[in-house]
């Protein structure tokens, strides 16, 4: 505790001998107006916050591969003041207003710009092991400490600093968590409230506890008060536990966060810890308290750079803030730095026409979302032709690796007018109860990532959820002899859960579908470690699905004519549907139901 004294009274005495200090600027702000969550200026202007990641001047002369050529701007400027005049200028004039993570801000500092805004990730956490090591620790505090105070006091006295992320793409994993918080000294802070959680919730019984956990190495609280690890017992409620835990790790983290920060920085918006494109829902609702806004890093679910509703709409009402889009991205296979786009399963399209028609269609989408405050894209320049240290090797920048604009990218971006787009209207958006669409030719045809279920009409064809906080998107089409259904879901399964780090059959995601007025429900069974399972033989079904990095569960559904008492169907006809979908281990649950009518 008194390292951490002794590091905040340097900081409080640094900020008295700062120039321009945090305490002499007007904060930026987020507010309502006319329906819309804004971010505001500190001279009352509101804008989105249109952004750029990695905007850096890449590699420097010791650093640059031969064998693997990458953006280096020493081969195209004379310095690192004439690189940021360039890049500001050109940023500017294709209406970019933030310099987002990974940025070289010491240089682009000098600009005398007033007009961006900047926004680091500061990986407060993370760099130190945060939160999978005990965040009760003062050792760990003090230097989180540090890490804040060694990016924050460069910055804060710059009035262009919006605010900070303070991590990135954490995960979050539950599983993880859990064991790596047992495999902790018996004198961690973290691992002795996970048994305080386990005795409150089992009642001191170990009995009880054994419903749900499978013991290694131990057979008491007395004894795991010591040691030991326990393991998810295979249909047990045990699931339930494991959630709790992590909201209260959650809820610890981002109280942490946010003190750390505010210690260098009392004005500078805190704006969450870009989720890696998707989320627990106790994650995100611990994060109200603590952050100005989420954030979340947005991979489009299809390569014309759609994504399902539910993912921005629910993370908006479990936290009650607004969204930042902290990263989204396309790549196109014909770029000119070589890039392959191998390396990962990041959306991708042939032509660099097509690329920018993808970033502009969710571009509009995310102006048009009210509380969509910002969105910064990933990233400035394309990645080296071989790939970056972690082999990634994607087309994703704005200019390629000569430092030569993609023009039918940035002219899409020089055509947005960002404020005008925002203040209009919000549309109505269309869904199934106003009609149900017809299918495409072959709707269970390319059932692969980014392609299934791509040439459905999602808009007209989405099925309004009944549920507060869906994790899932359910779709509905037709032809004369079946009504089709696809879902796409957020389903996070960790192998870690188990013992031997197989999924049983037992907890695998559930989906259930009642067709028509008399017909019983349909059982299904989706997830990984098997195929799609379904107990009516007459339905045809496929299925994409995966365990730990892979948290998407995407699956369809042929239900023949006959399961709802008709022999073929046409326009007029009216159906019944009801449908509930159950993640990994009955973790979260969506349903629909109603009654729709089949239009052409």
């Amino acid at each position: 505790m008194q390292i951490i004294i002794i590091i905040i009274t340097i900081a409080l005495l640094a900020s008295c001998l700062l120039p321009g200090g945090a305490a002499t600027n007007a904060p930026f702000s987020i507010r309502q107006h006319g329906g819309n969550s804004w971010l505001t200026r500190p001279g009352g202007e509101r804008f989105f916050s249109f952004g750029v990641c990695v905007v850096n001047q890449g590699a420097g002369s010791q650093q640059l591969n031969p064998t693997n050529p990458g953006y280096a701007a020493f081969q195209h400027y004379a310095n690192s003041d004439r690189w940021a005049e360039a890049t500001l200028h050109r940023l500017k004039s294709w209406r970019f207003t933030t310099i987002g993570g990974w940025s070289d801000y010491a240089a682009l500092q000098q600009s005398g710009d007033a007009n961006v805004a900047f926004i680091p990730v500061l990986a407060v956490g993370m760099s130190c092991g945060v939160p999978w090591r005990d965040m009760w620790d003062t050792n760990i505090i003090a230097q989180m400490h540090q890490i804040a105070r060694d990016q924050i006091l460069p910055l804060r006295h710059d009035p262009r600093v919006l605010g900070y992320y303070s991590d990135n793409e954490m995960g979050w994993w539950n599983a993880a968590l859990f064991k790596l918080t047992l495999e902790q000294a018996p004198t961690s802070g973290q691992r002795q409230r996970l048994l305080q959680l386990l005795r409150e919730t089992y009642h001191a019984n170990w009995s009880e506890l054994l419903r749900d956990f499978e013991p290694e190495g131990v057979g008491s609280f007395t004894e795991l008060d010591q040691h030991g690890m326990l393991y998810l017992r295979p249909g047990s409620q045990g699931i339930r536990t494991y959630r709790r835990f992590l909201s209260l790790m959650a809820a610890r983290y981002y109280a942490l966060v946010r003190e750390v920060i505010h210690t260098y920085d009392a004005r500078g918006l805190v704006l969450g810890d870009r989720y890696q494109s998707f989320y627990y829902p106790e994650v995100a609702r611990a994060s109200s308290s603590a952050v100005d806004a989420d954030s979340s890093n947005l991979n489009a679910a299809w390569n014309d750079g759609t994504f399902p509703r539910f993912y921005l709409d629910t993370l908006h009402a479990l936290s009650g803030k607004a969204v930042f889009v902290s990263e989204f991205y396309m790549a196109a296979q014909q770029n000119r730095s070589g890039n392959e786009n191998s390396r990962s399963d990041f959306p991708k399209v042939t032509t660099q026409a097509e690329r920018a028609l993808g970033f502009r269609t969710t571009m509009l989408a995310l102006l048009r979302t009210p509380y969509v405050v910002g969105a910064d894209w990933f990233q400035y320049y394309d990645e080296p032709t071989q790939g970056r240290g972690d082999g990634e090797n994607y087309n994703f920048g704005l200019v390629d690796i000569q430092d030569q604009p993609y023009a039918p990218l940035t002219a899409a971006a020089q055509a947005l007018d960002l404020e005008a787009i925002k203040r209009q209207p919000h549309p109505v958006r269309p869904d199934a109860s106003c009609g149900v669409p017809p299918a495409p030719r072959d709707p269970l045809a390319h059932f692969t990532l980014r392609l299934a279920l791509q040439d459905w009409d999602r808009g007209r064809g989405f099925v309004p959820p009944l549920s507060k906080f869906p994790v899932a998107d359910l779709y509905v089409c037709w032809n004369a002899d079946a009504v089709y259904l696809g879902i796409y879901a957020q389903d996070i399964v960790e192998a870690l859960y188990y013992r031997n780090q197989l999924v049983p059959a037992v907890d695998r995601a559930q989906w259930n579908i009642i067709p028509g007025e008399t017909h019983p429900p349909i059982h299904t069974r989706l997830g990984p470690g098997a195929p799609p399972v379904c107990d009516e033989p007459a339905a045809r079904i496929v299925n994409l699905s995966g365990a730990n990095m892979n948290t998407r569960n995407i699956a369809a559904v042929a239900l023949p004519a006959k399961l709802f008492g008709k022999a073929r169907f046409k326009s007029g006809d009216t159906i019944k549907l009801n449908s509930t979908f159950f993640t990994h281990c009955q973790s979260d649950r969506v349903d629909w139901q109603g009654h729709f009518t089949l239009r052409d």
